[in-house]
């Protein structure tokens, strides 16, 4: 049998102090990521304060607060992409100690990037709504949302978006890289998002909630020494 040359897997070898190349960029702007997803999403939703309980409320939003509705959905579409990084910076954290939780975490998480570009029926949305009358605009904006197809779309995105993170805030906890309180911030916030969004400010709170979490664990990876963040 032939002897290995590699020292790093020698029995007693030192142990390997170089970093890995691009360790430090990975730690920051994975750090940076989680500070900004969340922060751009509830900056967002704070920019249009409606009720949506109806389709027809909805719709009205369109004409009540054209202007910010149309500037909203810029953070939001950046905000959702840059939820991507963040859940694979936790994923990162998470790797050695939740290994299956991190992998179903980045699986989920990856999904959820393509709800980034439904945001743009936001602009269709706020056209149709200020273009035709409101029973005509009513009519085809229910037509649209009858088509199966679009569900195969954009559940699959949402379902991916929430939970994902959401696994990957778990995994970095249960690996021990995170304390406990970011992820029931995080849990918290996306529950009052989703079972209260047809509320004027509600949804806001649960995206701040959201927001906080991450940002704890953004603090953390962004104060962690890159020695520390290489060789997790």
């Amino acid at each position: 049998m032939t002897s290995t040359t590699d020292q790093t897997a020698a029995p007693g070898a030192a142990p390997r102090t170089e970093l890995t190349p691009g360790a430090r960029f990975r730690r920051i702007g994975g750090g940076l990521s989680l500070l900004a997803s969340g922060t751009l999403v509830f900056g967002s939703l704070l920019m249009i304060p409606y009720q949506n309980q109806t389709h027809a409320e909805y719709l009205q939003t369109g004409v009540d607060h054209t202007s910010n509705i149309l500037w909203a959905a810029v953070p939001l579409h950046y905000g959702y992409l840059l939820l991507l990084p963040a859940a694979l910076t936790l994923v990162h954290l998470a790797r050695r100690g939740a290994r299956k939780t991190s992998l179903a975490a980045m699986v989920l998480s990856g999904l959820g990037a393509g709800l980034s570009g439904i945001v743009v029926v936001d602009y269709y949305d706020v056209a149709l709504a200020n273009s035709l009358p409101a029973d005509e605009a009513l009519r085809i904006f229910e037509l649209a949302g009858s088509y199966g197809q679009g569900a195969l779309i954009a559940a699959p995105s949402m379902i991916g978006l929430a939970i994902g993170t959401n696994l990957a805030v778990f995994a970095a906890w249960r690996a021990r890289a995170i304390p406990l309180l970011p992820l029931l911030l995080s849990v918290v916030g996306w529950l009052v998002f989703f079972f209260f969004s047809g509320d004027a400010w509600l949804p806001s709170v649960g995206t701040g909630l959201m927001a906080l979490g991450l940002a704890w664990a953004g603090v953390i990876v962004l104060t962690m020494r890159d020695e520390v963040w290489d060789r997790i």
